[in-house]
C-alpha cells in the first residue's frame, strides 16, 4: 500500500466518482484522477453543471419541451457531489482503511472545515449561476451526511475505484460507469431529449 495520504486522495475521489454515477447517471463522468506527487485528485464531468437524473425528463421527451428543474434539487445534488469526498474519506476511517487514527477527533465536524474549501466553493460559484445562496464559508454537514447514506450501500465500488486509482491514477468516465452501474450500460441508448 501506498502512503496514507495517498490513500484518502483515492477514497476522496473515488467517492466523488461515485456519488457523480448515482446523482448523474452514466455518460456523464469524464474522467477521475490523483496525483501521487502533490497528493491531489480530481472528478471531471463533461459539462460544468451536469443535471441529475431526478431532474431530467421521463423517456419520450422532447428537447424544448418544459421538464420543470428544480433550482434547489440541482443545487442540492451538486453540494451532495462536492462534499462526498469528504464522505467517503470518513467512511474509510471508520471502516480502518486508513492509518490508525482518534476516531472522536478525525470524525469531529470542525476537522473537514479546510478540507470541505473546495466544496464550498464549487457550491458556492453554481449556486451563483442559478441565482441561489450558498455561501462558500458554511459547511453543509447535512450535504456530506447524505453523501455518506448514497456511498454506505455500494461501499465494495467505492474501494475498487480507490484501488485502481492508488495503481493507474486515472480512470476513464466508462471506466466508471461500467464498475457502478454494470457491464451492460455502455449497450444501452441514452435518454432522448
Amino acid at each position: 500500500m501506498t502512503t496514507n495520504a495517498l490513500a484518502c486522495v483515492a477514497f476522496r475521489e473515488a467517492g466523488r466518482a461515485t456519488v457523480c454515477e448515482i446523482l448523474y447517471g452514466p455518460n456523464v463522468l469524464k474522467h477521475a484522477v490523483i496525483d501521487a506527487e502533490a497528493f491531489e485528485g480530481e472528478v471531471v464531468t463533461f459539462s460544468g453543471m451536469p443535471l441529475p437524473t431526478d431532474c431530467r425528463p421521463p423517456a419520450g421527451r422532447r428537447r424544448g419541451e418544459q421538464v420543470g428543474v428544480v433550482p434547489e434539487k440541482l443545487i442540492d445534488s451538486h453540494g451532495i457531489f462536492a462534499y462526498a469526498g469528504i464522505a467517503s474519506e470518513r467512511i474509510a476511517l471508520r471502516k480502518g482503511l486508513l492509518a490508525p487514527v482518534e476516531l472522536g477527533v478525525e470524525l469531529s465536524w470542525d476537522r473537514w472545515y479546510g478540507a470541505a474549501r473546495r466544496g464550498r466553493e464549487e457550491l458556492a460559484r453554481i449556486a451563483k449561476l442559478i441565482g441561489l445562496e450558498r455561501p462558500s464559508e458554511q459547511f453543509y454537514s447535512e450535504y456530506c451526511e447524505e453523501a455518506e447514506r448514497l456511498l454506505s450501500p455500494v461501499w465494495r465500488t467505492v474501494e475498487e475505484l480507490a484501488e485502481t486509482l492508488l495503481e493507474k491514477h486515472e480512470l476513464m468516465g466508462h471506466q466508471v460507469d461500467r464498475l457502478v452501474h454494470g457491464p451492460e450500460v455502455l449497450e444501452q441508448p441514452g435518454p432522448i431529449i
